[in-house]
Formats: C-alpha cells, sequence, structure tokens
C-alpha cells in the first residue's frame, strides 16, 4: 500500500466514465459461498480462475481443488449476478458453505486466506456470522489481513435489519451492503451507518441448483453488484490505492434519501 506509483484519488468525472464503459477485466475477485455451477445456463461456460473447496473432518481441515459444482445454490446466484455487474470479471469460486447454508469461522478463514494468496483484489462474501463475541476475533484476523494487502472485502449485513451486527460487516474496513428495492445499476449510500452501501436485493431473479431459477430477496445478491462496480473501478484504474476504494464508491454512490 505504500507503492509511490499509486493514484490516491482520481478525478471523479474519469471514475465515473470508467464505471459506464471498463467491464471487470483484468481483475480477480472471490465467491466464498456454496461453490459455483458452471454448467448452469445462466453462466454460460464461465471458466473459473480457481475451483477450491475447504471443508473439516472434525479435526482436520481439507483443501481440494477442482472438485467443481454447488452444493447449495447460493454461489451460483451470487456468481451469475457478479458476472452482470463486470462481465469480463475473472471469478473464482472458494467453497465454504455446505448444502444447508453453513460454514465454520475457520473454514471461511481459509478460504478468504487461500483467495488473498492467490492474487484475488476483491473478496466477496454473501453472508454474515452473528454470534457470541470470541466469534469476532474469527473473523478479524483474517479481515484486517485483507487490509493491510490492500484486498478489497464485500460483505452482505444482516437481512433482519442493517443494525443488528454481523461479522464480517461491522468491521470499518469491510465495503458492508444492505439490499433494498432498486434499479441494478443503481448504489446509494448512508454516511452515517457501518452498513453504508445500498444496492439491489429484493425479488431478485437468480440461477439456482439443477439449471433452475429462483426469485430471492437478501443483501447476499445485493452484495456481488458491489464487487462488481469496484472490479470495474480497478480494471480501469488498476493503480488505485486500495485505501481510495471505500471512500471512492462512497462519492460515486448517490446518497440515501433520508439520510441527510
Amino acid at each position: 500500500m505504500g507503492d509511490e506509483s499509486q493514484i490516491s484519488w482520481p478525478d471523479l468525472d474519469l471514475a465515473r466514465r470508467i464505471l459506464g464503459e471498463c467491464t471487470g477485466a483484468g481483475v480477480k475477485v472471490a465467491i466464498i459461498d456454496s461453490g459455483i455451477d458452471v454448467a448452469h445456463p445462466a453462466l454460460d461456460g464461465l471458466t473459473l480462475s480457481d475451483d477450491v473447496t475447504v471443508s473439516c473432518d472434525g479435526v482436520n481441515l481439507r483443501i481440494e481443488e477442482g472438485v467443481g459444482g454447488d452444493v447449495y445454490g447460493h454461489g451460483t446466484a451470487v456468481a451469475s449476478l457478479l458476472r452482470g455487474a463486470a462481465p469480463d470479471v475473472s471469478i473464482g469460486s472458494f467453497r465454504a458453505l455446505d448444502s444447508s447454508n453453513h460454514a465454520r469461522s475457520f473454514v471461511i478463514a481459509e478460504c478468504v486466506n487461500q483467495a488473498i494468496s492467490r492474487g484475488y483484489r476483491v473478496i466477496n462474501c454473501s453472508f454474515g456470522c452473528r454470534g457470541l463475541p470470541r466469534y469476532v476475533m474469527d473473523y478479524k484476523e483474517w479481515v484486517d489481513r485483507a487490509y493491510l494487502e490492500g484486498v478489497q472485502i464485500v460483505a452482505a449485513c444482516s437481512n433482519l435489519d442493517a443494525g443488528i451486527r454481523e461479522w464480517p460487516a461491522y468491521f470499518p474496513s469491510v465495503i458492508s451492503v444492505r439490499g433494498i428495492d432498486c434499479g441494478s445499476d443503481e448504489l446509494f449510500h448512508s454516511p452515517h451507518r457501518l452498513v453504508s452501501f445500498l444496492a439491489r436485493g429484493e425479488r431478485v431473479e437468480v440461477p439456482w441448483l439443477h439449471g433452475a431459477t429462483k426469485t430471492e430477496t437478501g443483501s447476499s445478491y445485493a452484495a456481488p453488484l458491489v464487487s462488481g462496480r469496484i472490479a470495474r473501478l480497478l480494471s480501469g484504474l488498476p493503480s488505485l490505492n486500495p485505501a481510495a476504494v471505500k471512500p471512492l464508491l462512497a462519492e460515486l454512490a448517490t446518497a440515501f434519501p433520508g439520510d441527510n
């Protein structure tokens, strides 16, 4: 993050133009989720940069490459939305969630660490943990590593109430997203909230298991829209200082009505 060649703050008109013109080419985004079904018609022959599954047999972590597939459907939905927001982004699947859409915190941590080590610039976390305070540190360790290495973490907040503390969304360095009823190309910002970004997450049609589609609602489906915007920015501004990404995104978003 101390590279003198980095752009600290770009011209806002240039940044807006990049958002409109760039497609995410050259940017790697990791999806930490339930896997991705690349055979789904909605993904139209997507080739993954990485296909990693992390699991635990009760004692040891197991890391498998290229086993493929989606065990729940959620990851396929997220990948489709990300690809729609940034068509040429390079997507990596890091499966942490099981067929019940649950995961252990240390499995998630290993997925994130794998993604950071493999050079991903954005990590999409369409999930959250709301539990005992001791679990916070399980998330803080890899959130801090991402921050120090210039990797953007995008996380969904609670579907019940954005004011409910969930992790990793409630860390200030994380780009936290709430799903609302708006257009898929709209992005709003609430400057005085930890969950400060808002994007479309209501009644979203997404691909699911076995070639099916579903209509879903949740912050999970808003997060990849924001990850896609970040990928487009980084595609056009590859030397942008990582610390500038979140405040720049806020400047480019629309003030959320009622938050003045």
